[in-house]
């Protein structure tokens, strides 16, 4: 068994940490013991091989005894696989504010690297209410010189900024420690060059971060750069906002204060679930207040060029791009975006290239070869540190022969909707596969699709007329730019006497239109008597998201989705559909027979259609055909039914969540409902005997988005996605039955 000397230091507040200066390589279960197989409350061990020590293996205890053990450490135990090592105390346990002495100054600041960046954040040993006098004291005594603060800006928030005066540019890493009494702070960060100033002295800026705005009590500031500590001015000398920051920096170079914004942008945390580091908001309007020129490489006469025409945050999943790249030589070598994080990630590997006729006008009218590659490109790049509030990005482009090109876009200010809509249409639907859908379109959809929807709400609700005391039923009536059927809608609703309990709901999801539709439907009320409620939502949210927020004003226990390009075409059917709902045991979705207006079939349900496109279509049984044909005379139960009428009982829509939000604009919601009511073991029934006139998709042809957009291609794809097994197995199972030969 081998014995090694252990140099052993008090840290207060039972925690102990040692220093093992020569050990064998520690197998992957090591486990320490402390005199006589005393097991410690909480230990960190950790092996490093020290260059600057010849190679020679260290190793770094940090433990913490129970408080019910009074025997001094006599000795440890490193124990494991193959490894039974012993270590006793070289001389009297001292407090680590003596460290200096014993380790020397090199392996004293190693020990430091290691509490800072290692066991704090494992352990919590620098958490607000520890006591780090020992620590704060050993730094104090390591820091032989000053740094030279010239400048100190609290940006709130605990993000303050620091210019220092070093007589030689230093930007290698350097670690930023604010250490009091009440807990520590700690940076991982690199100095941004300014530049020279009038003696000759390089100025550099230095962030450092902080949980809030409060300086620690007797707090001590202290860089740590390679082998040297030094002081930082006193947090209590500072400047006064991020505005005197802003004014501060206004005359430097942009490519200085983009490198100072990507600095402080690596100070915000991602992990916050309200979407980052509180600061980011403030990161952000900064970058609107003192936005940078976008930059371009344009220049007919080069034989490289490059550009970002926009860069969208998406969420915090990461940053869609749009750009072109003029390099007819094929001499690109590196191009990478750069956040506003300071985060890199690259291009070339996932950009997918599109035409852009003007740039190829703008290059080859000078003689230079044609591209074998489109010059235009979208991308979209994850970023493991939240892309929310970086609205510039930066892309560094190296080329073959050492020449270099930097790109700059434009601060992107886009509301979600606006940018979902330019993700959409960046590329053409031919162009459209599963892979680009996983790669490309998906990963930014969905994190924009989410912020759309984050807040979704009802701005407002109108009343028209007092509403049914006790209503069998909730009609739920999405509205869009299309408001011609409500009309039409009225003239059966008015003389229906099922109608006169159900409780009508309107929801508009164009709230700019809000006066026109309710000046229509008081004017009906009044012309006809039916109440009903008009619900303005805050914003336009989608067929999911407004039948979602009109269902939580139902007043029924029984929800029919209505849209409004639906007519009924006699009386009794809405009092039909809830006798066969409740009669059917194991109902999930009920859909009537839909006609168009020519009195052909529109819808008799719903089946999946393999084969046609990448993913699986939406097949509709007997489409086209007379209202009277025989298969579709007979009510059954379906694979699915269309949202354009839908009943569902309140409880069973609450158990599956309700309408997913997840699609884009409209499509694909209703199957997916039906196949979620399916994996619930509920069956889905098309009613025969009860038919609506349906003028198909008139409600949301209307949608600019969706009109200019291959909306239906991602949702198709999205719904192979998430339902692609249950639909196969699904068609597997009905294949060559009954209801797959009343397919027309």
């Amino acid at each position: 068994m081998n014995t090694l000397d252990l140099e052993l230091f008090d840290m207060g507040r039972d925690w102990l940490v040692g220093v093992l200066r020569n050990t064998p390589r520690l197998p992957a279960d090591v486990r320490l013991e402390i005199n006589q197989r005393e097991k410690p409350a909480d230990s960190l061990i950790r092996s490093i091989v020290d260059i600057r020590a010849g190679g020679a293996r260290r190793c770094y205890l940090l433990f913490r005894r129970s408080g019910r053990s009074r025997q001094p450490v006599e000795r440890l135990w490193l124990r494991g696989t193959g490894l039974d090592l012993e270590a006793l105390p070289a001389r009297p346990l001292a407090s680590l504010a003596e460290a200096a002495g014993p380790l020397g100054e090199k392996l004293c600041l190693s020990l430091i690297s290691y509490l800072v960046k290692e066991a704090a954040p494992r352990l919590g040993i620098l958490d607000r209410g520890r006591d780090t006098a020992a620590l704060r004291e050993l730094l104090r005594g390591l820091a032989t010189a000053h740094l030279p603060v010239v400048y100190h800006a609290d940006l709130s928030k605990g993000k303050h900024y620091v210019e220092a005066r070093l007589a030689a540019p230093d930007t290698r890493p350097v670690t930023l420690l604010s250490i009091g009494e009440d807990g520590a702070r700690v940076t991982q960060t690199r100095p941004v060059e300014i530049g020279r100033i009038a003696n000759g002295d390089c100025l550099q800026g230095l962030f450092l971060n902080g949980q809030d705005g409060q300086p620690l009590k007797n707090e001590l500031v202290v860089m740590i750069q390679a082998e040297r500590v030094l002081t930082v001015a006193s947090p209590d000398v500072r400047g006064t906002s991020l505005k005197a920051f802003l004014g501060r920096i206004e005359p430097y170079d942009a490519a200085v204060r983009m490198r100072l914004r990507e600095a402080l942008g690596g100070l915000i945390a991602p992990d916050n679930p309200e979407g980052g580091d509180p600061f980011g908001p403030v990161f952000a309007w900064m970058q609107r207040l003192q936005s940078l020129a976008a930059r371009s490489s344009a220049n007919a006469k080069a034989p490289f060029g490059g550009g970002i025409d926009f860069a969208v945050p998406c969420g915090d999943a990461g940053i869609f791009l749009r750009g072109w790249l003029w390099d007819p030589h094929e001499a690109i070598q590196r191009f990478d975006a750069v956040s506003g994080y300071g985060e890199k990630a690259s291009i070339l590997d996932r950009m997918i290239r599109i035409e852009d006729g003007k740039v190829g006008k703008h290059f080859q009218r000078n003689g230079f070869p044609m591209l074998r590659e489109k010059p235009g490109f979208v991308a979209f790049l994850p970023m493991a540190k939240g892309a929310r509030h970086a609205l510039q990005t930066r892309a560094e482009l190296d080329f073959a022969g050492g020449v270099k090109i930097d790109l700059l876009s434009p601060v992107s200010e886009m509301a979600p909707r606006l940018a979902r809509d330019l993700v959409l249409q960046s590329l053409p639907r031919d162009r459209l596969t599963p892979e680009i859908f996983e790669t490309l379109y998906h990963p930014a959809l969905s994190a924009l699709q989410a912020d759309c929807l984050a807040d979704k709400r009802i701005d407002r609700v109108i009343a028209f007329g007092a509403p049914p005391a006790r209503p069998r039923v909730s009609i739920v009536i999405p509205l869009y730019g299309r408001y011609d059927f409500i009309r039409a809608q009225w003239l059966r609703f008015a003389f229906d006497p099922d109608l006169k309990n159900a409780d009508l709901i309107y929801v508009l999801d164009k709230p700019e239109d809000s006066a026109q539709v309710e000046s229509l439907l008081h004017g009906l009320h009044l012309t006809f008597g039916v109440s009903c409620r008009l619900a303005v939502n805050a914003a336009n949210y989608g067929f999911a998201g407004a039948s979602n927020l009109g269902a939580s004003l139902a007043a029924a226990a029984m929800l029919l989705f209505l849209n409004s390009d639906v007519v009924p075409v006699g009386k009794g059917w809405l009092g039909r559909m809830q006798d066969f709902y409740k009669a059917t045991p194991d109902i999930g979705l009920l859909g009537p027979k839909l006609l168009f207006p020519d009195g052909s079939i529109q819808h008799a349900g719903l089946y999946f259609i393999g084969g046609v496109a990448k993913w699986w279509l939406n097949g509709v049984y007997h489409k086209g055909y007379r209202a009277d044909w025989p298969a579709a005379s007979t009510s059954r139960e379906v694979p699915a039914v269309t949202g354009a009428c839908m009943m569902i009982s309140g409880d069973k829509y609450a158990a599956v969540g309700g309408i997913s939000e997840q699609y884009v604009i409209g499509d694909f919601e209703d199957t997916d409902l039906s196949l979620r009511c399916r994996r619930q073991g509920w069956r889905n029934w098309y009613l025969a005997d009860t038919a609506l006139m349906h003028m198909e998709r008139a409600s949301i042809d209307g949608h600019s988005s969706y009109s200019h957009a291959p909306v239906d291609a991602y949702n198709g794809w999205l719904h192979s996605r998430i339902w692609g097994g249950d639909i196969a197995a699904l068609q597997a199972e009905i294949a060559g039955g009954e209801a797959r030969q009343q397919v027309a």
